[in-house]
């Protein structure tokens, strides 16, 4: 799956997300991060947060799909 910036995380298939929104991400090999706040976006990925640990980012070209928890 593709993604790309518009101030907004945008999926091939029409799925957006922003800052704020809560996710799970998974990478092509089944790995990923579940219950995740986007923190930020940039136009290579996003920056998230979990239950207030460390803020860690996350390439698009590293991901399989997002999907939304909120």
């Amino acid at each position: 799956m593709k993604y790309r910036t518009e101030k907004h995380i945008v999926g091939d298939d029409g799925k957006r997300f922003r800052v704020g929104d809560t996710v799970s991400f998974y990478h092509p090999n089944g790995a990923g991060c579940c219950g995740v706040q986007i923190t930020k976006i940039t136009d290579t990925g996003f920056h998230y947060s979990a239950g207030g640990r460390r803020e860690k980012s996350v390439q698009y070209k590293d991901l399989e799909e997002i999907d939304s928890l909120n």
